[in-house]
């Protein structure tokens, strides 16, 4: 059964509501709406200029500036306009202040001290990432130690660095990872090559006794055994060459530079651990002093120490050569930097009469104190 047609009076009606719903359908531009010059021109001679023209303090124009610079790749035809939206309620706003609208003017300087404010903060919020990852990369900076690397097949010679640079151990990881790859690769390569070897003597084999019989025998591998020879050969070859490369790195000898830099880096090492000591011995409580101090002798020896040896033990881990630390020190038997230093207790030379004598004064009222009765000096008095 088919559909029947309309009636001739629907279809005028038809066509009307057509044409009235096709006016009201999106327009789909086929460039960017950014791109028109229906929306650029407007956009740039009439809101850009005129917001510039009209804006109050040079923070505010230098504000929309930068608004337009950073939505210059808007796309959308949504967010255009609502940014578009954005602009021209500012630019009134604008135009209002600049009018003589004092509660405008109060907005628009209000708005001026905000983005003033703003830049202020951005700027010293980058200030201080800035600093901070300055410090974060004087802590993580390689440090030459002195030592040398060696060289191995996977890199040249090199310093010792702490921490090692990444790019370094990346470089490592990678060269090994293709040498464990290479020699897998050379073994098939091998392999196969022994196989092909194989299947050629016996086709050969097989074609001789054929020949007897006098039977015909296409061959496969003997009259082309070279181009079946040949892919096999070139990564042979390609291989080898790769893995000269790394002999040749792993016997690559230091440079002069290098070396002097290294021996330069060991000298420092030296220094500077000579006056870490030295500021040790000072009083300053540095972090090897404080971990040396929390360690203990080995538990074998530890059992068989008394308490008191325990705690002489762990006065001797300090770092003073003087006073009851020192005299623990020579008590065991420890070899001290300035076996003369605990004389520094005496006092100068040129103080040490007077220091007696008021040595000999203090023992004599300690005397005097210690032989008469406690309140006896009250009940005279």
């Amino acid at each position: 059964m088919g559909v029947p047609l309309p009636s001739a009076h629907i279809l005028p009606r038809r066509a009307r509501l057509a044409s009235l719903v096709s006016q009201l359908r999106p327009t789909h531009f086929r460039a960017p709406l950014t791109r028109l010059n229906a929306h650029r021109i407007p956009t740039l001679w009439t809101l850009y200029r005129g917001i510039l023209r009209d804006s109050p303090t040079d923070t505010i124009r230098s504000h929309m500036r930068e608004f337009f610079r950073a939505r210059v790749n808007i796309r959308e035809q949504g967010a255009v306009t609502r940014e578009l939206r954005k602009a021209h309620s500012r630019w009134h706003v604008f135009r209002k202040a600049k009018a003589g609208d004092e509660h405008f003017q109060t907005v628009c300087m209000r708005y001026s001290r905000m983005i003033e404010g703003t830049i202020l903060q951005a700027k010293t919020d980058r200030v201080y990432e800035e600093e901070l990852a300055w410090y974060e990369r004087m802590r993580t900076r390689p440090i030459m130690t002195g030592g040398y690397q060696k060289p191995t097949y996977y890199h040249g010679p090199l310093p010792r660095l702490k921490p090692q640079p990444i790019h370094i151990t990346g470089m490592i990881t990678w060269r090994r990872r293709a040498r464990r790859r290479r020699l897998a690769l050379h073994e098939i390569l091998q392999e196969h090559g022994m196989l092909l070897e194989a299947e050629r003597k016996f086709e050969d084999s097989l074609a001789a006794k054929i020949r007897t019989k006098r039977e015909s025998f296409e061959l496969t591998y003997t009259d082309d055994y070279n181009d079946w020879r040949s892919p096999i050969t070139q990564g042979i070859r390609g291989i080898a060459k790769l893995l000269d490369r790394d002999k040749k790195r792993l016997n690559t000898p230091y440079p002069p530079e290098l070396l002097e830099q290294i021996k330069a880096a060991r000298r420092e090492k030296i220094a500077n651990k000579t006056r870490e000591r030295e500021r040790e011995r000072r009083g300053e409580m540095t972090r090897r002093l404080l971990r040396r101090m929390r360690q203990s002798p080995p538990a074998h020896r530890l059992v068989q120490m008394s308490p008191r040896r325990r705690r002489m033990d762990a006065i001797a881990r300090g770092a003073s050569e003087v006073g009851y630390v020192g005299k623990v020190k020579r008590a065991l038997g420890f070899k001290l930097r300035d076996p003369d230093a605990w004389q520094v207790e005496l006092g100068k030379p040129e103080n040490r009469a007077m220091l007696d004598r008021m040595a000999e004064e203090i023992e004599k009222e300690n005397v005097r104190r210690r032989s008469t009765p406690p309140g006896s000096e009250g009940n005279a008095s």
